[in-house]
């Protein structure tokens, strides 16, 4: 009898801990219904209907609570290919430009991140408070900010990060 819990308990650790992390049944989670993107293409997307449902329920919930508190944002970018990501990781690297990114393996390319920027303004990335403001709002909603990244701060960046809700 004994044996047979722990083998049940072990079980139920592969399947809800182990598996989800790795990968292994994620469409079981991310049911989106994403229109054709050539993977090999490193144009940017900006539509919300390229992230995962629940990334992009979350994206929605964060620019309606935004417009509540008188925030203009941008979305500027969602979804990344591979194929994108690797050409960001090299600029400021081994091509010309500063660098934008810190990593190969970004949520963007699994769908669950997005970018902004502060709409209808000439420096749509310099105002500091507005994306205070945003990162408080994200954090609100469920989001991870880039704003509070310790290591490399990303004022532009959301990210849904709790692997169960994909």
């Amino acid at each position: 009898m004994r044996k047979s819990i722990i083998l049940f308990l072990l079980l139920l650790l592969l399947l809800f801990v182990i598996f989800p992390r790795t990968g292994v049944y994620a469409f079981l989670f991310d049911r989106g219904n994403y229109g054709y993107i050539n993977e090999s293409s490193t144009e940017m997307i900006s539509d919300l209907d390229e992230l995962s449902p629940k990334t992009r329920e979350l994206a929605i919930k964060f620019l309606e609570k935004c417009e509540e508190k008188g925030l203009s944002v941008r979305i500027t970018e969602t979804y990344r290919t591979q194929a994108r990501q690797e050409m960001l990781y090299k600029q400021g690297r081994t091509t010309s430009g500063s660098v934008v990114t810190w990593t190969k393996n970004s949520k963007h390319t699994k769908r669950r991140a997005f970018d902004i920027c502060e709409n209808n303004t000439d420096d749509p990335y310099g105002d500091l408070e507005f994306f205070r403001k945003c990162a408080e709002i994200g954090k609100e909603v469920g989001l991870t900010p880039g704003y509070y990244f310790e290591r490399y701060q990303d004022m532009p960046h959301y990210e849904l990060n709790r692997w169960w809700l994909r």
